[in-house]
C-alpha cells in the first residue's frame, strides 16, 4: 500500500473512532441505570420491580417498612427482589417502553390513572385479575383500569396545600372556598408553585383538574387561566422540587400543588395543622382530581408467576396497612383501618370528583395536544430531566469526525505529503 493510501486510511480510522467516542458518551447519558436498592442481576430466582424513588419512604423508618413489605416477600418465596428506582413513575414507564421487545422488569409500581392510558396503549402490561381484587374498592378499579392491566394499590386527591402562617382566612378570606378564578389574582398566583405536567404526574393531574373545571363547568378556554398566571406562578420539574421551595419560607411561595393528605402528615409528624389543604370550588361544591396509583405485571415478564404472587401480596392488608403513614395516600384495600391523623386529610368520598368530567377516551385523544399547548404557553427553557436527544449528538459526532479527516487531508496536501 502506498504512503498516500496509508495516511488516508489512518485518517478515516481516526474519524471513525472520534465519531464512536462522541456517540458512545451520549448513549451513556441516555441509558444510565437508575439507583437500585439491591443488585440481583446474577441471581436466577429474582423479581425485578420498577417504581418511583419515593415509594413508601415518607414514614418514620422506611428501611423497616421495606423489610416488612419487600423483605418479607423475599423470605416467604425464597426470592431476591431487585428494586429499580426512577425519578418518577413516568420515567419508569418510558423504560418499559424502551425494553418492550426484551423486558427486563417483572412489575411496575406507581402507574396512575393517566399513565395507565399510555401503558395500555403501548401494550406493555399483562392483563391479570388478582384473587384478592374483591378487597379493592370497585370505584378505584373503574377509575384506574377496568381491564385489569393495572390494579389500584392507593389513591388520594390532588390539592392546593398552603402554609397557614401566611395564607389564612384572616388575610385571604377566599381560601376556604377557593376557585380557579381566585387563583388568577396576583396575590394568589404570586405565591403559587405548580409542577411541570410534561415531567411530573402531580403536575399532569393538576393540569387535567384545571382543564376539567374550565372547559366543562366554566365553558372557557382552559389556556386562558395559564396565560393569566404565567408571569406570576413558579413552575418546577417535580413535586419534590416544588415542596422544597414551599418549605423555604424566604422564597415567599406559600401555596403548592400537592395532596389532600398533607394535613394528616403535618398533624402526625409535627402535631400541627399549620400546613392545610384545600380544593377548588364551583357553585359552592369542592372539586378535586382523584389520583389512583396501581401495580402492573410486565407483559412477557421473565418471572410472571412470582410477579402474580407479589401483586397478591402487595394488595393484602399486611402490606396495605403501611400505605397511610408511609406513602401518605389512602390504601386501596377497604379492610385497612385508617390512622387517627387521617381526620385531617381530605377524604375523596366527601368531594366532587373532577375526573368524571373528562372521560378516558377524551383524555387519550387530547392529552398530546394539551401538553403541546401547555408547553407552547409555559416553556421555561430548562434542560429536559432525562437528558438530550442522543440522535442529534451522534450525528454531530459523525460530522465532527468526518470534518477532522477532511482537515487532515487538506493539511497533508498543502505540505505535499499526499
Amino acid at each position: 500500500m502506498s504512503n498516500k493510501r496509508k495516511i488516508i486510511s489512518i485518517c478515516i480510522v481516526i474519524a471513525i473512532i472520534i465519531s464512536m467516542l462522541l456517540s458512545f458518551q451520549t448513549v451513556k447519558l441516555s441509558l444510565s441505570v437508575p439507583v437500585n436498592q439491591k443488585d440481583a442481576s446474577s441471581q436466577e430466582n429474582k423479581l425485578v420491580i420498577y417504581t418511583y424513588d419515593s415509594l413508601l419512604k415518607w414514614g418514620e423508618n422506611y428501611t423497616e417498612v421495606y423489610d416488612k413489605v419487600f423483605g418479607e416477600f423475599e423470605r416467604r418465596y425464597n426470592v431476591t427482589i431487585e428494586l429499580v428506582e426512577f425519578s418518577s413513575a413516568r420515567n419508569a414507564l418510558l423504560r418499559l417502553v424502551e425494553e418492550k421487545d426484551n423486558p427486563k422488569a417483572d412489575i411496575i409500581i406507581g402507574i396512575d390513572n393517566i399513565l395507565a392510558i399510555e401503558a395500555i396503549k403501548e401494550d406493555i402490561l399483562l392483563q391479570y385479575t388478582p384473587e384478592n381484587l374483591t378487597y379493592i374498592k370497585p370505584e378505584l378499579i373503574d377509575a384506574l383500569d377496568p381491564t385489569h392491566h393495572v390494579i389500584p394499590f392507593d389513591y388520594g386527591l390532588i390539592a392546593l396545600v398552603y402554609d397557614t402562617k401566611y395564607i389564612n382566612e384572616t388575610a385571604y378570606p377566599e381560601i376556604s372556598h377557593l376557585t380557579f378564578e381566585d387563583l388568577t389574582d396576583p396575590k394568589f398566583s404570586g405565591t403559587l408553585i405548580v409542577e411541570d405536567p410534561t415531567q411530573s404526574s402531580t403536575g399532569l393531574s393538576f393540569l387535567l383538574w384545571q382543564i376539567a373545571i374550565y372547559s366543562k363547568l366554566l365553558n372557557k378556554d382552559w389556556k386562558e387561566w395559564w396565560t393569566t398566571v404565567k408571569d406570576n406562578i413558579k413552575v418546577t420539574k417535580s413535586w419534590g422540587d416544588a415542596y422544597d421551595i414551599f418549605l423555604e419560607e424566604s422564597a415567599g411561595r406559600h401555596i403548592v400543588v400537592s395532596y389532600g393528605t398533607d394535613g394528616a402528615y403535618s398533624y402526625y409528624f409535627y402535631n400541627s395543622t399549620r400546613y392545610n389543604a384545600t380544593l377548588v370550588y364551583y357553585n359552592g361544591k369542592p372539586y378535586g382530581w382523584l389520583q389512583v396509583e396501581g401495580i402492573g405485571i410486565v407483559k412477557n415478564a421473565p418471572h410472571e408467576d412470582l410477579a402474580k404472587n407479589f401483586t397478591e401480596w402487595f394488595l393484602s392488608v399486611e402490606v396495605q396497612q403501611h400505605i397511610p403513614l408511609n406513602n401518605w395516600m389512602y390504601p386501596a384495600n377497604k379492610n385497612v383501618t385508617l390512622p387517627e391523623a387521617y381526620k385531617y386529610a381530605i377524604n375523596p368520598d366527601d368531594v366532587e370528583i373532577a375526573n368524571l368530567l373528562l372521560n378516558q377516551t377524551e383524555i387519550e385523544e387530547c392529552l398530546h395536544d394539551w401538553l403541546y399547548d401547555w408547553t407552547e404557553l409555559m416553556v421555561t427553557g430548562e434542560e429536559p430531566t432525562e437528558g438530550p436527544d442522543t440522535t442529534i449528538y451522534m450525528i454531530a459526532g459523525a460530522i465532527i469526525g468526518i470534518a477532522f479527516a477532511v482537515l487532515v487531508v487538506i493539511v497533508l496536501k498543502r505540505k505535499r505529503i499526499i
